[in-house]
């Protein structure tokens, strides 16, 4: 097989823009010419220290992200994004079914591999002079691994080719017309697959710098957006809601796009965001198993309550539980085809089999098709729960109760009770300084919901709890209401 494609896409980059900025860090920067040498360098370590087919890097956002992962393409590898918060348990499960040769991560977390017990090697961020080692061929399909949330159980190791990602960069640029002239702010862990092909790879592959934020902090990221002049950022919507509290001063109008992703983007973040710095909040949709992203709203056409518009390149149906394709308007399973779907699940062919049938993936989401072809998101498929014969996507009660003044996040979350087989529970945040008790928000409830709707029980909460990649754990929080 050729050389990676993805390497070959940054090196013409490189070819174009020698010294332009391609990775800025604080007061760092690396151009284009020096990320190429550091991408030869790695490689070089790579191909040195590791024999298998696979190699993992467990690295934070920052300078050394890029060298390694595209090092480790350029080497001929199959490398594994090992998520840098996962726990010591977590991280020896995914070494081995992955069948790693080592893992390429930082002195400082070292250790946390030592723990899991998986053969690893401290990066060398000298980045010596390798310029005889060439891009190596590559004689395997699948180019990158990366980790699913696992919101709904252990994690799932993605399969994904080079032409899933180059795929997804392509139609991200078509639908966006994001070009070389871009500053991208890197927020999201460089392991979530928005943070890897959105926030790294598009920008690197066509010219474009990453700002590249190592911590998300509030008064930082809007000093950097300021300073840096970002045009386009990537972030989970807890994110932005934080943004727009935070009081530091920043002149935001270099902003293009603000794109959110992962989960549900609350009427009043995206109100209270554009009120702040004069920008859209654009939902949008994907999932790792897409490599990831399947539709995007853009600014001149955004409608806020929906995910947008699916890329070009990328058919979205939605079907009924046998299978038909719906009418616009009725809510059945959201289900993609195209070049970005994923190659499968690692070493788990009967769950690949599952999610994709006939070359169609099955997200699990549920989801319709407006008239005007723009899509809507209604809650995972085993989120819907039947209350008094009642199909309800806890989704739309959660939208509705944060309507109500006073509330800040919900997340609702089905228990089961003794009689009457399931109960909506609803984690309740409010806004600071808000006086809100039960009482209060139960009426204010009977103004936006349906009776049967309404949530039976409420817990209030400080903040709600959130997995590696920014999303709300309800896993975590039915554990905690049934304690």
């Amino acid at each position: 097989m050729n050389s990676s494609a993805i390497v070959a896409a940054v090196r013409e980059s490189a070819r174009r823009y020698p010294e332009k900025a391609a990775l800025i860090a604080g007061e760092q920067q690396v151009s284009y010419s020096e990320l190429l040498r550091r991408v030869q360098s790695a490689s070089a370590h790579i191909a040195q220290q590791a024999t298998g087919k696979n190699v993992g890097i467990f690295l934070p956002n920052s300078l050394d992200f890029a060298p390694y992962f595209l090092g480790a393409l350029w080497a001929g590898k199959t490398v594994a994004v090992l998520p840098t918060l996962a726990p010591a348990p977590l991280l020896k499960f995914m070494f081995a079914e992955a069948r790693l040769a080592t893992v390429f991560t930082s002195g400082d977390l070292a250790p946390k591999l030592a723990e899991a017990r998986a053969a690893h090697r401290v990066i060398d961020e000298g980045y010596p002079t390798s310029s005889d080692f060439s891009p190596q061929p590559r004689n395997h399909e699948a180019s990158v691994l990366l980790y699913t949330s696992g919101t709904t159980g252990r994690p799932k190791t993605v399969a994904l080719s080079e032409d899933n990602i180059t795929s997804n960069v392509k139609g991200c640029c078509d639908a966006t017309g994001f070009d070389d002239r871009q500053v991208m702010l890197a927020v999201l862990p460089l392991f979530h697959a928005y943070g890897l092909t959105v926030t790294l790879l598009l920008p690197l592959i066509n010219g474009s710098s990453v700002v590249i934020s190592e911590r998300f902090v509030p008064r930082t990221v809007l000093n950097t957006i300021e300073r840096r002049r970002v045009t386009c950022i990537v972030a989970v919507p807890s994110q932005y809601r934080v943004l727009a509290m935070d009081s530091t001063p920043c002149d935001a109008s270099s902003l293009w796009l603000c794109i959110s992703g992962a989960e549900r983007l609350p009427d009043t973040t995206e109100r209270e965001f554009t009120a702040r710095f004069g920008r859209p909040v654009l939902p949008g949709y994907g999932a790792t198993e897409v490599s990831p992203v399947v539709s995007l709203n853009m600014p001149e056409t955004n409608r806020p309550a929906s995910v947008g518009k699916p890329l070009p390149g990328v058919t979205v149906t939605i079907r009924s539980d046998d299978g038909g394709v719906c009418p616009v308007g009725e809510i059945g399973e959201v289900c993609v085809e195209g070049p970005n779907v994923m190659l499968g699940y690692l070493n788990d062919s009967e769950a690949t089999a599952k999610k994709i049938r006939d070359g169609v993936l099955y997200t699990g989401d549920k989801g319709f098709f407006d008239a005007d072809g723009y899509l809507y998101i209604s809650g995972r498929s085993d989120e819907m729960v039947k209350v008094g014969g009642e199909k309800i996507y806890p989704v739309e009660l959660e939208n509705a109760i944060e309507r109500i003044d006073g509330v800040e996040e919900v997340a609702v979350i089905a228990l089961p009770d003794p009689r009457h087989g399931l109960r909506l529970h609803a984690f309740v945040q409010r806004k600071p300084g808000a006086q809100l008790d039960e009482s209060t928000l139960r009426t204010a409830c009977r103004e936006v919901l349906e009776p049967y709707k309404i949530p039976r029980t409420f817990t209030f909460v400080d903040s709600l709890p959130r997995t590696i990649t920014g999303k709300t754990d309800k896993r975590s929080l039915i554990t905690t209401a049934g304690e």
